[in-house]
């Protein structure tokens, strides 16, 4: 799909029943998830319990995904934002497939606005960027999704190579190849600073997701399902590359490891923010300085900030403040003195997530 210009739907289609042709055709630009599934039996067709577990699935997925790119969290409990229910329900569409595809075809559509910064009745920041690029939402949730599945089959294949080597540490060992690398300490005096994010909660990773795949792999009849996301070209923007990932029902036992460590973490609510270096200022050190982001919060609220960066982060704010590439801080946000303050992690944003 990377380079064609037609969009066509994400789809639900049983592995070795989809003719090629696209089940749908969305209406304007939409990205493209296919689920395809290998039956752990011969019986032709789809039971209700299944599709009903894989649609719930498919949901949950993206929800999660949306909470994550307004915020990584290990969790994500109490009320969903306006912005996340908006995304579920008016920009995913579950449509008829093919005749002779026994399930269902999903679409998610691209926001049309050349920024997701103009925000409806309030405008946008009183001037972006030159030559600004800066992906919708809808995009950066399947760019957020794609990446945590990725880092989740990573930790499954890690589990399963641990599993097989010699003197392998015990499944229900918390210590073992499926644990998240514990907070740093501070300053040289001991005192423990707020514990440093997880990569894999970064990433997008969360007991919400891992509770998503958890209820599509053990659903009836699924023995494999293969998750592939393409996407829409669109002017202005690179099209990430294809993203293919694979989960099979002997999984479970992993993912339930992985839920057990990202439920264990104590991490604190965060922040992301999405957009462009507009301003760097050196710090007092060679190696540090203060980078200021023009961007958006959640789906569209504009919002600039500043944000302290050294070392590798402030070499990645050199090279995002001269090629305009876009970027994400992930932190605590506040205001102090009319001045937006984010205290946390700044990355160049990655083409398969956050």
């Amino acid at each position: 799909m990377n380079g064609e210009a037609a969009p066509v739907p994400v789809s639900l289609v049983a592995a070795g029943r989809s003719t090629g042709r696209p089940a749908a055709q969305a209406e304007g630009l939409a990205d493209v998830l296919h689920l395809r599934l290998e039956p752990d039996d011969a019986v032709a067709g789809v039971s209700l319990g299944q599709a009903r577990a894989l649609f719930a699935g498919v949901a949950r997925l993206l929800q999660a995904a949306a909470m994550a790119a307004i915020g990584p969290a290990s969790r994500f409990a109490g009320r969903r934002p306006d912005a996340v229910k908006a995304f579920v329900e008016q920009d995913v569409r579950f449509v008829h497939a093919e005749a002779d595809s026994p399930l269902l075809a999903v679409y998610t559509r691209l926001d049309d606005g050349p920024l997701p910064g103009a925000d409806r009745g309030r405008g946008a920041p009183a001037a972006w960027p030159s030559g600004a690029r800066l992906a919708p939402f809808q995009r950066r949730v399947g760019t957020t999704l794609a990446g945590a599945l990725v880092e989740v089959t990573e930790a499954i294949r890690d589990h399963h190579t641990a599993r097989r080597l010699p003197f392998a540490e015990p499944a229900d060992d918390p210590a073992g190849p499926l644990a998240v690398p514990a907070a740093g300490l501070g300053p040289a005096g001991g005192t423990a600073t707020e514990a440093a994010p997880s990569p894999l909660v970064l990433r997008g990773v969360s007991v919400d997701l891992c509770d998503a795949l958890l209820g599509m792999v053990t659903a009836p009849r699924v023995r494999r399902m293969e998750l592939a996301f393409y996407w829409a070209p669109r002017a202005g923007l690179d099209t990430p590359a294809v993203v293919r990932v694979a989960l099979r029902r002997d999984d479970a036992e992993a993912l339930l490891r992985l839920r057990a460590v990202l439920a264990a973490l104590s991490e604190r609510p965060r922040t992301a923010v999405y957009g462009q270096v507009t301003r760097l200022d050196r710090g007092e050190a060679d190696d540090g300085g203060i980078a200021t982001i023009r961007g958006v919060v959640g789906r569209s609220t504009p919002r600039t900030v500043q944000v302290t960066v050294s070392g590798p982060e402030y070499d990645d704010a050199i090279r995002a403040y001269r090629t305009r590439e876009p970027v994400v801080a992930t932190g605590r946000l506040r205001r102090h003195g009319g001045v937006h303050i984010l205290t946390g992690h700044f990355a160049v944003a990655s083409g398969d997530g956050q």
